[in-house]
Order: C-alpha cells, then sequence, then structure tokens
C-alpha cells in the first residue's frame, strides 16, 4: 500500500529550511559540536572522578550532599545553560544572514 504525500493547500509556500541554507546549517552545527564538546569535557570529569576518585565523590561539603549528587545538579544546569548558549548563537549566526538569502 503506498501513501500519496498531502499537498500543501492552495497559495501556501513552504517554510525554508536550514537545508536550503547550508552556510546557515553549518554555523549551528559548528556551535552544537563546540557546546558538545564543553559538555563532553563536564561529564567526563564526572565519569572519571567516580571511577578514580569514589572517595572524593562520596565527601558532603554542602548541606549533607555528597559530591556526586552536586555534580549531577551541576551536569543538568549546564545542560540547560548551554542549550541556552546554542540558541543564541544560532540568532546570531542567523542574523549574519539577510532574510533575502532564507527565502523570508
Amino acid at each position: 500500500m503506498h501513501i500519496q504525500p498531502e499537498s500543501a493547500p492552495s497559495g501556501a509556500t513552504a517554510a525554508p529550511s536550514d537545508d536550503d541554507h547550508p552556510e546557515l546549517a553549518a554555523a549551528n552545527a559548528q556551535a552544537g559540536l563546540w557546546l558538545f564538546a564543553v559538555y563532553l569535557a563536564f561529564y567526563a570529569g564526572f565519569v572519571g572522578l567516580s571511577a578514580f576518585a569514589p572517595e572524593l565523590m562520596a565527601r558532603s561539603p554542602f548541606g549533607g550532599l555528597n559530591l556526586a549528587v552536586l555534580y549531577g545538579f551541576f551536569l543538568i544546569v549546564m545542560a540547560l545553560v548551554l542549550a541556552l548558549i546554542y540558541m543564541a548563537a544560532c540568532r546570531r549566526a542567523a542574523g549574519r544572514h539577510p532574510l533575502e538569502d532564507r527565502g523570508q
């Protein structure tokens, strides 16, 4: 059974995508890869400490929570912060490409 794709309503235009603008897609990808590398370094630190210094991760520096839990919360917050940085980087990259070049 073959399903036909739905056609757009008459008069409608397709929204441009990043595939239509390889320079913009490349800039966004580059920002994403750099931010992924930053997060990977923090995560590797967590794994390394957990594997090779478990006594350090068991210490409770603040409020009875051990360092492993605090580092885990830090990783969650860091992921959100890096997501915001990525959004700003993508918006900045889009600003460097004129609207008419993006089909809008």
